[in-house]
């Protein structure tokens, strides 16, 4: 299974995005290479809390009411849908095992008795996904806590629509990056976050998410700090040699875009460049962020990358 499709299923054409404040649904092209329609509903601040293992708990009641919201635009529910989640909602690990079983049920074991020591939960309560890495032994592995997640998927069940797959928003995201052999690193800077995601080959390495300081000044310095110490560990523990090109996909609400261009030039071998998704693919949607709308594109992009 493709870490990048965290959980994932078959893509539909339906796909909902959850934010810090809203709910945003949209429905894909048979292709699955545009946005044919947006709609959103507004969710209370705080709807959801984070632990030390991602989402810990969700106001059920809230994401029904934005859901009812929603799906009252519909002749019928659209379903079945993906969700792309926040990425506070994750939580990232690489550990080392020197082989894992061919059988996914088996490798998978292995994964859980290796994180025991890792996490402050039973690995049986989390939901998890895992892709190995450059050869040397080392595992991304991709988790968050079942009971919040399973949450969810009855509140959207309840109101018709069936969840087929839950994917972190940095991830889906990289199905938008250009398919090349090298190493890439996508940073997506929102209002008061990071999510970082490095790649070689299209086979994700390293998955950060970060807050970032409410002071701007504070901000663009953690931004730049965040960035070589992922850089300098790619690097070290992955083996990545050469140049990189940095994919920034910035919100239009979110500022960082210039420090991290200020702090590529100070990296050799280092190239930034913007992501877009080309003109037509996503509708104008006053009130959505573009970076969210490009996740839901890319939950199930069907393009050429």
């Amino acid at each position: 299974m493709n870490v990048r499709a965290f959980l994932r299923t078959p893509a539909p054409v339906h796909a909902f995005a959850a934010g810090g404040d809203q709910l945003v649904y949209g429905r894909l092209t048979r292709r699955r290479d545009a946005l044919l329609r947006v709609e959103h509903a507004r969710l209370p601040g705080e709807w959801f809390t984070l632990g030390p293992v991602g989402l810990l708990h969700v106001d059920r009641q809230a994401l029904a009411g934005a859901l009812a919201a929603l799906t009252q635009r519909f002749e019928r529910a659209p379903s079945p849908a993906s969700l792309v989640a926040p990425n506070a909602w994750v939580r990232s690990v690489v550990i080392e095992v020197d082989a894992l079983p061919r059988q996914r049920q088996e490798a998978e074991e292995v994964v859980r008795w290796r994180l025991k020591k890792l996490l402050p939960c039973r690995p049986e309560d989390v939901r998890l996904d895992f892709v190995a890495g450059g050869g040397n032994g080392r595992i991304l592995v991709l988790l968050a806590l079942d009971r919040p997640l399973v949450g969810i998927e009855e509140t959207f069940a309840a109101a018709g629509v069936e969840i087929g797959r839950i994917e972190p928003a940095v991830l889906s995201l990289t199905a938008l990056l250009p398919i090349v052999e090298g190493p890439v690193m996508l940073a997506v800077l929102e209002e008061r976050a990071l999510a970082l995601v490095v790649l070689d080959g299209g086979r994700p390495l390293l998955v950060r998410n970060k807050p970032l300081p409410a002071d701007p000044r504070r901000a663009g310095a953690f931004i730049g700090r965040e960035l070589t110490r992922t850089l300098a560990h790619a690097r070290e523990q992955e083996g990545l040699a050469g140049a990189i090109t940095v994919w920034l996909a910035l919100a239009t609400d979110a500022e960082g875009g210039d420090e991290v261009e200020a702090w590529a030039a100070g990296e050799s071998g280092v190239v930034v460049r913007r992501l877009g998704v080309g003109a037509g693919r996503v509708p104008e949607t006053t009130g959505v962020p573009d970076v969210r709308l490009w996740s839901l594109l890319g939950t199930a992009w069907g393009g050429e990358a």
